[in-house]
């Protein structure tokens, strides 16, 4: 029998009921979200329309990190014009980013500290992930990245937010002057001062 959807959103519960170490609860459900890409997942979702848009798949009152509230989402997009980097955090919680179809490119970034202490530090790409179909990525709380979708062809993903991200406290941060913007992921960053 194939793995199925309702059987995937269990895993998922299963994973944070059973830890309170995030690396473990992403690594977890990012192994159940490349399981069940293999099933043709999420097109074969009664749950993900037609259109370009986003899809609530399930959105949990009881299980979560740090608190209850965790959202599988789908997405839809056609091809996205290339943009500068938008680096980012989701605060507290992590996400797991899956590409059913098309591509996703996900970069990830650190502060770099010289050796005067009197200077700041520098945000630096560390990392780019090319997602293809079936692929499954994770980023743990604090962590900084940016995401890029495929300027070629549509693509269709899943997110994984260990909670729901709206009103969540994150940082967006500005490369080209090293400064962050702090904001709550229902209203739009400020301009940094």
């Amino acid at each position: 029998m194939a793995y199925t959807e309702q059987q995937f959103i269990e895993h998922v519960r299963e994973a944070f009921a059973s830890s309170r170490d995030a690396r473990l609860q992403a690594q977890t459900i990012a192994d159940r979200l490349r399981e069940l890409f293999a099933t043709g997942w999420p097109l074969s979702s009664e749950k993900l329309g037609k259109e370009n848009g986003t899809y609530l798949i399930h959105a949990d009152t009881e299980r979560g990190h740090p608190d209850p509230g965790f959202m599988v989402m789908a997405y839809r997009q056609g091809p996205k014009k290339a943009a500068p980097p938008s680096p980012h955090d989701h605060g507290a919680c992590f996400v797991v980013y899956g590409v059913a179809a098309g591509s996703n490119l996900q970069t990830r970034y650190r502060w770099t500290y010289g050796e005067d202490s009197t200077q700041p530090p520098v945000l630096e790409k560390t990392q780019d992930i090319l997602q293809k179909p079936g692929d499954a990525a994770y980023f743990l709380p604090g962590e900084i990245h940016s995401t890029q979708g495929s300027t070629e062809e549509e693509t269709i993903y899943v997110r994984v937010t260990s909670q729901d991200l709206d009103g969540a406290w994150r940082h967006r941060y500005h490369l080209g002057d090293n400064k962050t913007t702090v904001f709550r992921s229902a209203t739009q960053p400020q301009t940094p001062v």
